[in-house]
């Protein structure tokens, strides 16, 4: 008997092949070159979480600490190497396809068409990027938590299904808080007058507590890791607040740039609200209803995360969207009086198809979220020679100035001299060298960049309380060196910013340039 006579058996093969789909090609995808900064985001700070420095207060973090827990988690369990760091994000590619394929189906697809829309979504969903990287972990988070909203809409009164909306909103929120705060406070508005016009209380208790035990957790956490509360605010909300305030401000993106990226999610989305606003105008369904409730917690999660896109600077990751939008689209031609509705819904599969396969290419194929369109992967070499726990990476990247041989043969002396050396501090934006290397590296924050994203620049009102935090962890691990990698080409100012020049010392070697530091400037 075939398979396909067989209902329940079919299931089956629709979640495992999901299941075994959505993982295989976030783990192809991932080892396809390297973007050092975004590839490796919570490779060290995750290791350093097992070696007892912590966020916050061992390192300066603006964002992902839960990505950066939870990668911990998955170092404790299958060790400190590349294998089980790309599990982690493979992962997070099956839990949302597969809750997607099942929200579809209680959208009342029928699973082969349910089937089709979760497959193109697990495409375009963890492996443009591969590796646990925040925005994503971030943005995940807030969908699975948009689903569980659904649900609850539907059954007020349960209280599972509020629990998890809050779970997952904390932890969207600690993965980053942007564009997790607009989701939250939109939503958490939205929900509320919704349980208000259907006088409904118990899901207010049920928030309340959900809410309240998340609460105890965070601050158990901080008196745990002895993290203190001011610093948490300061580094975790109030400076990525200004920053992203800043960017609002200096966005360059157009109008015509903000449609090119958006067109297939735009689209589709303005059909649905068209055809909700017609509903209403039919008196088919009411403002306050679960339906168009529903819509608009929808729309507030689409809205939010393409204005997010536009002014982030990072590579576009929210094409999986086009195939949610389609879907909710074919939603409402199914549920229209259109005269040949079939033939509308064929082309919204033809242009899921072609978007799929499209972003598929130019983003899992060609890589170009970690900018390597322009680079050869075929010319890659064998990471395992730099060291065995990076096993599987095929290693090329298009930030090094030179043949991907060089690169690693450069990174094995840097690994080989920095073994030598004692009490000194790295900045550098390989984000492994850390793990690799026998002796403490002290980086005083993950990444180091100068444009404000990782820590604050001398016009910020953070600079002082950021350079106070830096003398302080020169003083406590006895730094004596600051080292930087030649070959990065790093700006020094977001070093030297911080100290008088008649503090510090520059010298340079083959590998690295160095300061040697004048520790009476410090007291």
């Amino acid at each position: 008997m075939s398979i396909f006579n067989n209902k329940k058996k079919l299931d089956y093969f629709y979640v495992i092949f999901i299941i075994l789909f959505s993982f295989s090609i976030n783990w192809k995808y991932s080892r396809y070159g390297v973007f050092p900064i975004d590839t490796f985001l919570h490779y060290d700070s995750a290791f350093r979480i097992l070696t007892g420095e912590y966020p916050f207060k061992d390192y300066w973090v603006v964002s992902g600490v839960f990505v950066d827990f939870l990668q911990a988690f998955f170092f404790k369990i299958f060790g400190v190497n590349w294998y089980s760091y790309i599990f982690h994000a493979s992962i997070l590619n099956v839990l949302i396809s597969i809750l997607t394929f099942y929200f579809l189906i209680d959208l009342n697809f029928k699973k082969n068409r349910a089937f089709f829309y979760s497959i193109c979504f697990s495409t375009l969903a963890y492996p443009i990027s591969g590796t646990p990287f925040v925005d994503l972990h971030a943005v995940f988070f807030c969908i699975i938590a948009t689903y569980f909203t659904f649900y609850a809409i539907k059954k007020p009164e349960e209280y599972l299904n509020w629990f998890l909306v809050v779970s997952f909103y904390f932890f969207a929120f600690f993965s980053k808080i942007v564009p997790t705060a607009y989701f939250l406070t939109l939503n958490a508005l939205v929900i509320f007058f919704y349980l208000i016009v259907i006088k409904k209380m118990k899901p207010f208790i049920f928030i309340f507590l959900s809410s309240l035990f998340y609460l105890l957790i965070f601050v158990l956490s901080l008196k745990i890791l002895d993290i203190e509360l001011n610093d948490f605010y300061i580094q975790y909300i109030d400076y990525p607040l200004s920053i992203g305030s800043d960017r609002v401000n200096n966005s360059s993106r157009t109008v015509m740039s903000f449609f090119t990226f958006s067109k297939f999610i735009l689209i589709p989305f303005l059909f649905v609200l068209f055809f909700k606003i017609r509903k209403i105008l039919k008196k088919k369904i009411s403002f306050s209803s679960s339906e168009f409730i529903s819509f608009i917690i929808f729309s507030i999660l689409f809205i939010s995360l393409i204005l997010h896109q536009s002014i982030t600077k990072n590579q576009i990751f929210i094409y999986f969207l086009i195939p949610l939008s389609f879907a909710l689209l074919e939603i409402e031609i199914k549920d229209s009086t259109f005269k040949n509705k079939n033939i509308f819904i064929y082309i919204i599969l033809i242009l899921v198809t072609i978007t799929t396969v499209k972003y598929h290419i130019r983003y899992n194929e060609n890589r170009q979220f970690h900018d390597l369109k322009n680079t050869d992967i075929s010319k890659h070499v064998k990471s395992i020679s730099l060291d065995k726990s990076l096993k599987g990476i095929m290693w090329i990247s298009a930030v090094y100035q030179g043949s991907a041989q060089s690169e690693i043969e450069m990174l094995k002396k840097i690994k080989l001299q920095l073994n030598e050396k004692e009490n000194i501090m790295l900045i550098s934006n390989y984000l492994f060298l850390d793990s690799i290397t026998s002796i403490n590296l002290n980086s005083p924050s993950r990444t180091q960049t100068t444009d404000g994203a990782s820590i604050p620049m001398l016009n910020n009102k953070y600079f002082n309380y950021y350079k106070n935090f830096l003398y302080k962890k020169i003083i406590n691990n006895k730094i004596e060196e600051v080292y930087f990698i030649k070959s990065e080409g790093l700006d020094f100012k977001g070093f030297t910013q911080f100290f008088h020049e008649d503090c510090y010392q520059k010298s340079e070697g083959n590998i690295f340039i160095f300061f040697k530091l004048n520790k009476i400037c410090l007291s």
